[in-house]
């Protein structure tokens, strides 16, 4: 960059600044408000030339509605008798358009300290106006939508815990009114138990942690009832800063109980199914007692132990917290206890990683794996004592379920395909394996087989 000398007088240096300030009108003005110099901002800004405003009255630049008010001559006593005047108004450009200007009046003063004229500093905010007005109407629209939205509770508190804003929607389901809750801590709407278990402060954690944190529980409303809240909550920020949280609230108590009506009748009915399905299987054994040929009382034997494998599942889901998934270790783990307790030559190992799936996939299982190791008790080890492992491993979205035993083999005639075969009971697993969109790997191991099924946890 060129280097050029810097001026020698201290008037030049004014004189140059003034003159390279083009974003802002610098403009001098006598004691009668006659303008005595125009910078080249204020060329820039106002559309004037300076031969054109010099000796002319500073109010050309006020609108016509500030000159019949005297806004100028206000602004010069202000000046005057203050030592400056803030101003913030509409000026007129010379082709008559106009802007929304950010102004400073301020006395000028001789060496001795007498004043003898006025500067004016002006610049152009319309932006700046503009991105107010569209702020303003953002948060005014934000806050007709706040007001509107009564069927939700939405609300904010600071980092401590403190209610700083509350909708009407708050004000519907809890009760309080906002004079009422602003500054309290919003654990005053969590139950006392869930107050003492730092229910709020894992929300606000947790929110911080994941971005948000979804809750339903009891609330507890001004008059002391309850209603069952199901809930968002958000974190607020601020200039990059926490500044606190939102919290997005509905009154969810009618769904709650049908939901817990409906999964009441749906226990009833599991438990109603499994006495049913227990009386089926109760009438089996006793055909089979009476049976008079071996092979039908095996076949009704055969049928008991699946009906009753059946009736364990509802059984199980009938007492367990929730009625849609089960615990394959703890289920699988219970129903080969039972089936090594229906004989006294054999018995069960299981090694089964804890998972949960699909009730209705666990009945599938549960007959799979029923079926695998009745079959291995009785051609397996027809004539001997041994043991069948029962293992499970769980893997992403894939489990991996085993039966193996130590027994004689898979017989010469033995098909793993579908459409060979005359086993009732491969009939069976084959049939389940296809239901469970699973893949079967049948391995002759002599001595013991070892079936292998892959398959989805869910579908």
């Amino acid at each position: 960059m060129d280097r050029y000398p810097f001026p020698s007088d201290e008037a030049g240096i004014y004189r140059h600044m003034i003159e390279s300030a083009l974003d802002y009108a610098i403009i001098s003005m006598d004691l009668d408000g006659t303008v005595a110099t125009w910078s080249a901002g204020a060329e820039n800004l106002f559309g004037y030339c300076a031969n054109e405003v010099v000796g002319q009255s500073g109010a050309v630049i006020f609108t016509f509605e500030d000159q019949l008010a005297g806004a100028a001559l206000k602004e010069m006593r202000i000046a005057l008798a203050t030592g400056r005047a803030d101003d913030n108004r509409w000026h007129v450009r010379k082709d008559g358009s106009m802007f929304w200007a950010s102004g400073l009046m301020m006395p000028l003063r001789n060496d001795d300290g007498k004043i003898y004229g006025l500067m004016k500093i002006v610049r152009d905010r319309t932006r700046a106006l503009q991105d107010d007005e569209a702020l303003r109407a953002s948060e005014e629209r934000l806050q007709l939508i706040l007001e509107s939205a009564i069927d939700y509770a939405i609300f904010a508190f600071d980092r401590d815990g403190r209610v700083i804003s509350w909708n009407t929607g708050a004000c519907r389901i809890f009760g309080y009114e906002e004079r009422e809750i602003l500054g309290r801590d919003v654990g005053t709407l969590f139950l006392p138990t869930d107050r003492e278990d730092g229910a709020p402060q894992r929300e606000m954690k947790t929110a911080l942690e994941r971005g948000r944190a979804e809750n339903e529980r009891f609330h507890l409303r001004k008059d002391g009832s309850t209603f069952w809240g199901s809930g968002l909550t958000m974190p607020l920020r601020a200039r990059h800063q926490r500044a606190g949280f939102l919290k997005v609230l509905r009154d969810d108590t009618e769904r709650h109980f049908a939901d817990e009506h409906q999964e009441i009748m749906m226990r009833e009915m599991s438990h109603r199914i499994k006495n049913s399905l227990a009386l089926v299987a109760g009438m089996l054994a006793m055909q089979a007692r009476s049976a008079k040929q071996a092979e039908v009382g095996q076949a009704l034997r055969d049928a008991e132990a699946r009906v009753g494998t059946i009736a364990q599942v509802h059984d199980q889901l009938w007492r367990q917290p929730h009625i849609e998934t089960v615990d394959l270790a703890d289920f699988l783990s219970s129903l080969c206890q039972r089936l090594e307790q229906s004989t006294s030559r054999h018995a069960v190992s299981v090694d089964v990683d804890s998972c949960s799936v699909d009730a209705d996939r666990a009945i599938q299982i549960a007959l799979l794996v029923n079926e695998l190791v009745t079959n291995a008790f009785k051609h397996a080890y027809s004539d001997t004592c041994g043991t069948v492992s029962v293992i499970a491993r769980s893997t992403g979205d894939e489990i991996c379920l085993e039966v193996a035993d130590g027994g004689k083999g898979l017989p010469a005639e033995f098909s793993a395909d579908e459409n060979d075969g005359k086993s009732l009971g491969m009939k069976v697993v084959r049939a389940l394996v296809q239901q469970l969109r699973a893949e079967l790997q049948v391995e002759d191991r002599r001595p013991g087989t070892s079936f292998v099924i892959r398959l989805p946890r869910n579908i």
